[in-house]
């Protein structure tokens, strides 16, 4: 099992688009790069199975862009999501 801080829970529903619209999941996407707050939460919810992790563009200033994966979805989902 594995315990999420507050903010990686965040970075998930953030990714989702939670609070944004009316409907989760009109997006999946996090974009973010060393030396910034988010960046340390977002490679331990790669390891932990919850994102993916893909090299950044011109379109995305170079940092890395995160994805949801459907574990993630579901932990994002949860009533408890700070443990799965």
């Amino acid at each position: 099992m594995v315990e999420l801080n507050s903010e990686q829970r965040d970075i998930l529903r953030h990714a989702l688009g939670y609070g944004r619209r009316t409907e989760p999941g009109w997006r999946n996407h996090f974009v973010t790069g060393p030396g910034t707050t988010d960046h340390p939460h977002c490679e331990a919810l790669v390891a932990a199975g919850l994102m993916t992790k893909r090299e950044g563009s011109a379109l995305s200033g170079w940092d890395a862009v995160y994805t949801v994966t459907a574990e993630g979805k579901a932990v994002a989902r949860s009533k408890t999501p700070n443990v799965f």
